[in-house]
């Protein structure tokens, strides 16, 4: 990320670091991969940072009772990181262990520590329930009473590769989100809840409940990725969506318009997941190699390679995410008639740019921004531009500002710098 913020960029207990600093960065780096941690079938093991110290016992009691003090499983330290998976390589990249710093933290009180954590966006999550009764994550950061911003993040990836939205809007706005349905543990150390329902119906009305939960009558609605659809169904379903802005969005358009090689791969690989746990068992043990980290960002690995835990969240993600990606758009992009923000960037390799051009074309209130760079990822990173766009965007489209009205330009997008 161009400036990821303290939760994804925190080293845990860096070399050289003071004490008090060392638990605050360890604290903040296990609060950012507590739902990985959660997820994986059996002890967590990671290895200590690159170029620290031997690991020690006394850092090892340091780290215990941290991790018991935020309410999450053990992890297991081990020297290296020979014969670990792709995702205790991810956590151990996050965690940054150095025995050193954190055993001239072992008199240091924990509770600041902890507390500077959930000190700022994501915050601690609130659990709400959908309409079907199934326990939704939810987060919610910003003054109540405020303009409500409701970020729909990419489905299956924890709160954390959002929370630079919520960290950019929230001085202004109430700024809200959730987790997908069924693939987090509502509360650390239980099990994952029933996939009760799995469509993009019922994934769109998680959306509403979550403004039912928070007691937010109307809001605008920032799609990112696989949000992008969600937004786009609730808003063809209910009157409370005020505006919506589509970012990289990943639309299944039928031959409209063309997909990436990573589009096509994924949706291959969703639909034999989702065909039963066996398949997902086969493909989960290809996955789980630490090569499949080599194409990742290090600093977001730990989010990205959430679904592909263990065999049953991944079962659940090609079935959730499999709905999303191959659920006609069209028909929701012609029933909307809202306000509109679609983004995108000629550099974007993993949702083709010409999904949202299309899109844009087929909403009937839609403004067009190309980005000259910044792949997918960077949709998440709140970066000055795009959050510049997007406060352009909510403060044209809040009562009390005078609504822009879109040229053709805007409308269809600058085609100058396409590659």
């Amino acid at each position: 990320m161009s400036e990821p913020g303290a939760a994804a960029t925190g080293r845990g207990g860096g070399p050289g670091a003071p004490p008090d600093t060392a638990l605050r960065e360890l604290a903040t780096a296990l609060r950012d991969t507590s739902s990985l941690i959660c997820s994986l079938p059996g002890p967590v093991r990671v290895a200590p940072g690159p170029g620290t110290a031997p690991w020690t016992a006394a850092a090892g009691d340091v780290l215990d009772r941290l991790t018991g003090r935020l309410g999450l499983p053990g992890i297991e330290v081990v020297p290296d990181t020979a014969g670990l998976w792709a995702a205790e390589v991810a956590v151990g990249r996050r965690l940054v262990l150095d025995a050193s710093a954190l055993a001239g933290a072992a008199d240091a009180p924990l509770a600041g520590p902890v507390r500077a954590a959930y000190a700022g966006p994501p915050g601690e999550p609130v659990v709400l329930p959908a309409y079907d009764g199934t326990p939704l994550r939810a987060y919610a950061a910003g003054e109540p009473g405020r303009p409500a911003v409701l970020v729909v993040g990419a489905c299956g990836m924890p709160v954390g590769l959002a929370a630079p939205w919520l960290r950019a809007l929230s001085g202004t706005y109430r700024v809200l989100t959730w987790e997908s349905r069924a693939l987090f543990a509502p509360r650390a150390k239980a099990g994952l809840p029933p996939l009760l329902g799995y469509g993009l119906a019922e994934q769109s009305s998680d959306l509403l409940a979550i403004l039912d939960g928070f007691g937010v009558a109307e809001a605008h609605v920032m799609g990112v990725c696989g949000g992008a659809p969600l937004a786009l169904a609730a808003a063809a379903a209910s009157p409370r969506i005020a505006s919506l802005s589509l970012w990289h969005g990943d639309f299944e358009l039928g031959g409209d318009a063309p997909k990436t090689d990573h589009q096509r791969d994924v949706a291959a690989l969703l639909a034999k997941a989702g065909q039963g746990l066996p398949q997902a068992e086969g493909l989960y043990r290809l996955l789980r190699h630490p090569r499949s980290l080599a194409k990742l960002r290090p600093d977001v690995a730990h989010h990205l390679v959430h679904p592909y835990a263990s065999p049953e969240l991944l079962r659940r993600y090609g079935l959730l995410n499999g709905a999303i990606m191959t659920t006609d758009c069209r028909p929701l992009l012609a029933a909307v008639d809202r306000p509109v923000l679609v983004v995108t960037s000629p550099e974007d390799t993993t949702a083709h740019p010409d999904g949202s051009v299309h899109a844009a074309r087929l909403l009937r209130r839609a403004a067009l921004r190309w980005l000259p760079h910044g792949d997918h990822l960077t949709a998440f990173d709140a970066g000055p531009e795009p959050v510049r766009l997007a406060e352009e965007f909510l403060r044209a489209h809040t009562p009390g500002h005078a609504p822009d009205r879109p040229t053709a330009r805007d409308r269809f997008g600058d085609r100058k710098g396409r590659s």
